[in-house]
């Protein structure tokens, strides 16, 4: 048996001087279009061999998300860049020319000989002056919070509902940067300080749940700039950490709770909503064929606790025997979280709904084809059934609160809150829904490898709707 190399862990990595680069050759067919020469070359800014190992670990997936990205057309080519992006590939080769002060290997071509004097005489190339402006801006740093937040919302392995969601996040620090007076913040002057101020101001103010969210966007952003160079970080900061954001303390936590001071959250179903939604006459100003597909995805959901993007993507492919063999189970292939692809056993009261969505399909065939060419199924959805519940009465706004109390998301609430009282396992539940495991407990957490196939089912069985009486009482 063949033993391991003994450079296996330094795989694409090169030491020159005590610093350790990143270098990853550039497949011929898309070498002129990337515009950089045969490698792709980066200095990591460091010479601790695991931290450059982490970094060259996370260029080595971003790298390969760009080249298939060239082959397929989806990226311009450098000669038809924008001004501003010039100017930020100028000053990506000039700061790799600076950090390079030793004599490197023989092979490497000499790609970064270039100041900032030439790289601004450059700049006259430009005929209007905005243009001008712009290039330069990007070679110092100039530039707007939010100049890289399209190329890092295309490489964030996150769920198209939580992109969107971090977009709209960072645009709201770089609307405040932007806002700031008698000199808007750019991203070279964003430092702890100024990061610190945006937390007072902005963040301290949210709810604890949206604090979390806006710093993970946050600090999500800040790492990519890192890793691409597009920031300066000070001595000894990690580039994972997340530099400003790391270590920010946020004061709405751990607040005394007073009479009458806790604040409203989003909820499940009652059973009187479930009732209404299911049983009510359709709502004289909704599209007739909306309907049935609202009605349909409800009910798969209070039986089962899917989260909305999970049914109104399913494929008909992904409805099969379940591994007990004694029933269907929704498929699920992928979703919000690593706990969120597993099989979900059909529910009896669904049968009839699925069968009839799955007559005349096959394979990757849309269970709701009412919304397979919708550009974004879930968002679409989602507005439709928010007009559809309030037509109904079926709503719970409250003041200081910009969403209703009650939304799509409240049947998969109903469902788990169902299950508990029918006894069903925490464990059991959260396997169902597709919750990530708590690690914290070793038992169920660590050790166990999820509920038996007969185990989810009966958890799934255990749950019914509403009694249709009460509605004509």
């Amino acid at each position: 048996m063949a033993g391991r190399s003994k450079n296996a862990g330094r795989r694409l990595l090169t030491l020159k001087g005590n610093r350790w680069w990143f270098r990853r050759e550039i497949p011929e067919v898309i070498r002129k279009a990337v515009g950089r020469g045969r490698y792709w070359q980066v200095n990591l800014r460091t010479g601790d061999l695991r931290a450059a190992q982490r970094m060259r670990d996370e260029l080595e997936r971003e790298t390969a998300e760009t080249f298939a990205a060239f082959r397929s057309g989806e990226v311009i080519s450098p000669v038809t860049l924008s001004a501003r992006e010039q100017g930020v590939v100028y000053r990506e080769a000039i700061a790799a020319a600076e950090d390079d002060q030793q004599q490197g290997p023989d092979d490497w071509p000499g790609m970064y000989d270039i100041s900032v004097e030439s790289a601004e005489a450059t700049a006259e190339a430009f005929r209007k002056p905005a243009e001008r402006e712009a290039f330069l801006s990007a070679l110092h740093g100039y530039e707007p919070v939010d100049a890289h937040l399209e190329a890092y919302l295309r490489l964030a392995k996150v769920a198209p509902k939580t992109r969107k969601e971090r977009a709209g996040l960072i645009g709201r620090m770089a609307a405040w940067a932007a806002g700031q007076t008698p000199r808007a913040l750019t991203l070279d002057r964003i430092d702890r300080r100024q990061a610190g101020r945006y937390v007072s101001e902005v963040i301290d103010k949210m709810h604890p749940a949206t604090q979390t969210k806006h710093l993970t966007a946050l600090r999500g952003y800040w790492k990519y700039l890192a890793s691409r160079g597009l920031i300066d970080l000070p001595p000894g900061e990690p580039r994972g950490a997340g530099w400003p954001w790391n270590d920010q303390q946020l004061e709405n936590k751990g607040k005394r709770v007073e009479r009458d001071s806790k604040e409203a959250e989003e909820r499940a179903f009652t059973e009187q909503e479930v009732r209404t939604l299911l049983h009510s006459p359709d709502p004289a100003r909704m599209r007739e064929e909306h309907i049935p597909a609202i009605r349909d995805a409800l009910t798969i959901s209070l039986l089962s606790g899917m989260r909305l993007a999970e049914i109104v993507s399913l494929w008909v492919e992904e409805i099969r025997e379940g591994p007990d063999g004694v029933g269907l189970v929704f498929d699920i292939q992928q979703g919000k979280t690593d706990a969120a692809p597993r099989p979900v056993p059909v529910h009896p009261d669904l049968t009839a709904i699925v069968q009839r969505r799955m007559v005349g399909k096959t394979g990757k065939a849309w269970l709701f084809h009412e919304l397979e060419k919708e550009r974004d199924p879930s968002d679409t959805f989602g507005k439709r059934f928010a007009r559809f519940r309030k037509q109904l009465g079926v709503d719970d706004m409250q003041p200081g609160k910009r969403r209703s109390l009650v939304n799509f998301h409240s049947a998969r609430r109903w469902f788990i809150t169902q299950a508990r009282h029918e006894g069903q396992p925490r464990e059991t539940i959260a396997d169902v829904v597709g919750h990530v495991p708590d690690k914290k407990d070793m038992t169920f957490g660590v050790y166990t490898r999820g509920a038996s196939p007969a185990q989810m089912r009966a958890c799934v069985e255990a749950v019914r709707l509403p009694e249709r009486q009460w509605l004509s009482a």
